[in-house]
């Protein structure tokens, strides 16, 4: 007599959230090296170190600032949800907490997978800015109020933006499986590109500010002790909806997961076109590494992201000649996230062949380093020629001086300290679905900072030196930064020449 087994259709949030946490402790074994794990203790205490200076930072502030802060307070929120959804629809449902060929053999449940993106969202260095960002202005906003009920409604705010960004890029992901859903999501996404731009030329994003629903969850936030009742009626929707988005969003991980992919059926045996030949190794070696780049579908996504979000968000918010300052920075560190901290693993398991050509090694590295300075550049020059379309009022000499110092100082900051992970900590990283990263998160992590903070602390350093009006001392703080770069590329390709650090990095990237 035969049983017939029955499988529940949901599986318990308990049971995933301890799959969750035997994924996590995996994660934190297979992070062997004791510096990475002190890194990221320490980067954990410098956020809550921040985030705790961020709310306690309401007396230091001058009374119009305080007061120009709180009328920002809904586009801050409102960008942190645009964020929230942007994040995983770009990751194609959210980082990974384990790469998924390491885990063929286990049963991870799509609950644990949809979870694991949210534990994940926070290794992200915007995310994390946005975070404080969002702290400060709870602090501002809950002075006349009650500061643990602004503090409920702004972390049901974040929770719901995150679980409704996971859920909607699952859903895509599931659509995406099939060619007439992923017309209809390309549809879509040059329909919002045009809405986008529909209201960046007819003025219009005040009028959207004034109908955003985030003014309403403001005002929560804010709410006097008279009024009780919409604080409670803000938050209370605000957990419920975050509860029924967890629940559909699980199932949507579910869906998308079990949907055969038509990709997979295609036939890939015809005849290829032979691309014309290039002149010399150099140019072989570029060509090559630019084909492997736009070949991951992780990388051809997020460059159309960075090529088009920030662009759109200077154009759209009008961004100030003494902002565009500090923007490069920014940036040319996101371009440096795309491939640069592990760019010997664009070849994948070609690497042992490409190794084997005929051409002096420095000659790859050289061609890495070219590549990854191209996509650093093109980012950065888009963002700049948008933003200073838009920008109000004619920029002063020094200005100028300093907002072209800053782009160079980035890209150059940015490509070196990227050669240098690259060289240094290489990783395995096959990046064959759009959920693949280049490097583990916890990696990304700390490259992120790495990335970001150089660019950042001189863009700000160089738009204090601007309003001194003389366009000739920017130039003075740039050239230690690109010595030091030079110096650092340089060592970088010379390590790179050497046959045992050589050696590994071609064993990682191909076999892990």
């Amino acid at each position: 007599m035969t049983v017939p087994m029955t499988v529940p259709m949901t599986v318990p949030m308990t049971a995933a959230r301890s799959q969750l946490g035997a994924l996590l402790r995996l994660r934190w074994t297979m992070t062997r090296s004791p510096g990475v794990r002190t890194a990221l203790v320490l980067t954990g205490l410098a956020v809550v170190y921040l985030a705790v200076n961020a709310a306690r930072s309401a007396p230091y502030l001058e009374p119009a600032a305080l007061e120009s802060a709180i009328e920002l307070a809904p586009m801050a929120f409102l960008g942190f949800s645009a964020l929230a959804v942007i994040a995983p629809l770009t990751a194609g449902g959210g980082a990974h907490v384990v790469p998924g060929d390491q885990l063929v053999a286990f049963p991870v449940r799509p609950t644990t997978q949809f979870l694991g993106g949210l534990v994940m969202a926070p290794l992200n260095l915007v995310w994390v800015l946005q975070l404080l960002a969002l702290t400060a202005l709870t602090s501002y906003l809950t002075q006349d109020g009650n500061p643990l009920k602004g503090t409920l409604t702004s972390v049901a705010f974040v929770l719901l933006a995150t679980a409704f960004g996971q859920a909607l890029a699952w859903w895509v992901a599931g659509l995406r499986q099939t060619r007439g859903g992923r017309v209809a999501v390309r549809t879509a996404f040059a329909a919002v590109l045009a809405g986008v731009a529909a209201v960046v030329q007819l003025g219009l994003g005040g009028d959207l500010l004034d109908r955003s629903p985030t003014r309403t969850v403001v005002q929560a936030v804010k709410a006097r002790p008279g009024e009780g009742a919409r604080w409670l009626a803000t938050t209370a929707a605000l957990l419920v909806l975050t509860a029924l988005l967890l629940w559909l969003g699980s199932r949507a991980c579910a869906w998308a997961l079990r949907r055969p992919a038509d990709r997979t059926v295609r036939n890939d045996k015809g005849p290829v076109r032979r691309r014309p030949a290039r002149g010399g190794p150099l140019r072989e070696l570029v060509a090559l590494n630019r084909a492997s780049a736009w070949r991951a579908p992780a990388l051809r996504r997020g460059a159309l992201v960075l090529a088009v979000l920030p662009g759109a968000a200077a154009a759209g918010a009008a961004v100030p000649w003494s902002s565009l300052i500090i923007l490069p920075g920014l940036v040319a560190a996101g371009a440096g996230l795309l491939f640069g901290v592990n760019a010997f693993a664009l070849e994948a398991s070609g690497a042992v062949w490409v190794a084997t050509l005929p051409h002096r090694p420095r000659t790859l590295a050289l061609a890495k380093t070219i590549v990854l300075t191209e996509t650093v550049v093109a980012a950065t020059l888009v963002v700049l020629l948008v933003g200073a379309l838009r920008s109000p009022g004619q920029p002063t000499a020094a200005q100028l001086s300093a907002i072209l110092c800053s782009a160079v100082a980035a890209v150059a900051a940015v490509v070196a300290v990227g050669m240098s992970a690259s060289v240094r900590r290489p990783h395995h990283a096959p990046l064959h679905g759009p959920r693949d990263s280049v490097a583990p998160p916890g990696a990304l992590a700390l490259s992120s900072l790495q990335l970001s903070v150089p660019p950042i602390l001189l863009g700000t350093l160089l738009d204090g030196v601007s309003r001194a009006e003389v366009a000739w001392l920017p130039p003075l703080f740039v050239v230690p930064v690109l010595l030091l770069s030079a110096w650092s590329l340089v060592r970088s390709l010379a390590l790179y020449d050497l046959p045992f650090p050589r050696a590994r990095i071609v064993s990682v990237v191909s076999a892990g």
